[in-house]
């Protein structure tokens, strides 16, 4: 018995046990005249429609195709996933076939982009995949009006571990840059990266076991740690990974006693692909130091970037740095672990009396954000790829006291230090939708906001695609002063 890609030739056998599990299993649990109205639709052509944009699995026994399975995007989600057309003919169930199909399409890189899967499942399937870890979706246990259940599985985040062993780094590495020709096309350098990784300083950062990115350190002087080659699956990018890969690799630097790291890529403005590198690496605090035309040749000038691990800002510098962009943003998408991390600052700030009447609401579903984007005139952030909205709700903290005010007030100013720590930009916009257009009114109805909180704020978040103005501020002699006012009116 083997599991392996669907081939067009097997659409047939492939509908053939779609039709005979559906018309023998499902009909104990379904209405027979509604069984049969399904089955009219599982032909061949459905079946190679529902593969052209899924990856569809099939279980092979002496050359007949005894179970199938298919995980792709849900409704175009490039975070979530979603399983199709599992299913395993009656007489080769409860042999451990659905289980390996299953956990073949959780090993499949629309599984590991994913942070959440789900899977339609019929009240026949219902015990199947709870026992696989499966559980309703937002906790409704109602079928839906295709007579299915709809079931989800949270996926674990990536973590990220140092490997020391030459031989598994260099087997990641190989697996990783293997699937990144489009960055590591020419065999023989691609082959030096891979056979380099063996000497060299190594994280991982693997999802459910298996490995989805790596990050190789090397020493290029007493005061300098290279990024030496970085490689995330590409079904993985725009996750955050990358960035906790650099992050851990610039925590041991700093921790090794290095004061810069620097790395080396293809200069901006010659391939698309490598232009989103040049963003990355710009948006966790590398700086241009030089371009090297003849290192790679000029079809390929090298752009070198340096950081230094001296200059990483406390709270402090954090808080002198923040700035209010109103520019235009990459598309780069923003990744749920980076709304979460924000989020959770804005939640942590100080509450009155810890009455807590400040929540939030991410929003980096495209369709949502312009929905969104419609109401608001005159647009701000409309290029942003994901939107914090900031609810409050009008509650006495202490006697007649009411801090609510004072409570979003402070969650906003958490989240956009968080912003900024991140490398992204973000303005603080309130008064242009709670103006007496009430603009947040209508942002709310979009979100289904209930009537008891208000939208008092929108921050936009994603990467500048200019530098934030430096606005100009009074000197600190005209503001700040030490146990009397000293201002112009003394």
């Amino acid at each position: 018995m083997i599991i392996r890609r669907f081939r067009e030739q097997d659409a047939p056998a492939v509908s053939d046990l779609i039709i005979a599990t559906i018309r023998i299993s499902n009909v104990r649990d379904y209405p027979v005249e509604l069984m049969e109205e399904l089955v009219k639709t599982q032909t061949p052509e459905h079946v190679l429609q529902r593969a052209s944009w899924t990856h569809f699995y099939v279980v092979e026994e002496a050359g007949d195709i005894i179970g199938c399975g298919a995980i792709g995007p849900y409704w175009g989600r490039e975070d979530e996933s979603s399983l199709f057309t599992v299913f395993v003919h009656p007489a080769h169930q409860g042999k451990g076939i659905g289980r390996m199909i299953v956990e073949t399409l959780e090993q499949d890189d629309f599984a590991f982009r994913a942070n959440r899967i789900e899977i339609p499942a019929s009240v026949t399937g219902l015990p199947f995949y709870q026992k696989m870890g499966y559980d309703y979706k937002n906790g409704n246990a109602e079928m839906d009006e295709e007579h299915l259940y709809r079931l989800e599985k949270r996926l674990p985040p990536p973590v990220i571990r140092q490997v020391d062993e030459p031989a598994e780094k260099e087997r990641i590495a190989r697996e990783i840059l293997e699937s990144l020709k489009e960055w590591f096309e020419v065999p023989e350098t691609r082959e030096q990266y891979i056979r380099g990784s063996r000497d060299q300083t190594f994280f991982a950062a693997e999802r459910s076991g298996k490995a989805v990115g790596f990050l190789c350190l090397k020493e290029t002087g007493k005061a300098t740690a290279e990024l030496a080659v970085m490689g995330v699956r590409k079904p993985c990018h725009h996750r955050g990974i990358g960035k906790k890969l650099f992050m851990a690799a610039k925590a041991f630097a700093a921790e090794a006693g290095y004061e810069f790291m620097q790395v080396k890529t293809v200069q901006m403005g010659y391939y698309e692909d490598y232009d989103r590198t040049n963003r990355f690496y710009q948006s966790v605090g590398f700086r241009e130091l030089e371009v090297i035309p003849s290192l790679w040749g000029p079809e390929n000038p090298c752009q070198i970037y340096v950081l230094s691990l001296k200059d990483t800002p406390g709270l402090t510098e954090l808080i002198k740095q923040r700035r209010s962009y109103r520019g235009r943003y990459l598309p780069d998408r923003v990744p749920r672990e980076d709304l979460t991390c924000i989020l959770e600052a804005g939640l942590a700030a100080p509450s009155g009396c810890n009455r807590q009447t400040t929540s939030l609401i991410a929003v980096d579903d495209p369709e949502m954000l312009a929905r969104i984007r419609a109401v608001i005139d005159p647009p701000v952030g409309e290029t942003a790829p994901a939107m914090i909205c900031v609810l409050s709700r009008r509650i006495n903290a202490y006697r007649d006291r009411c801090f609510a005010t004072q409570d979003y007030a402070a969650a906003i100013e958490n989240m956009l230090l968080a912003i900024t720590s991140l490398g992204y930009q973000s303005c603080w916009y309130e008064g242009h939708i709670t103006d007496t257009d009430r603009i947040c009114d209508r942002i709310a109805r979009i979100l289904h906001v209930p009537e008891d909180l208000e939208l008092v704020c929108i921050l936009p978040v994603g990467i500048a695609a200019s530098e934030p103005v430096i606005p100009k501020k009074k000197a600190f002699h005209e503001r700040a002063w030490f146990n009397r006012f000293a201002g112009e009116s003394c």
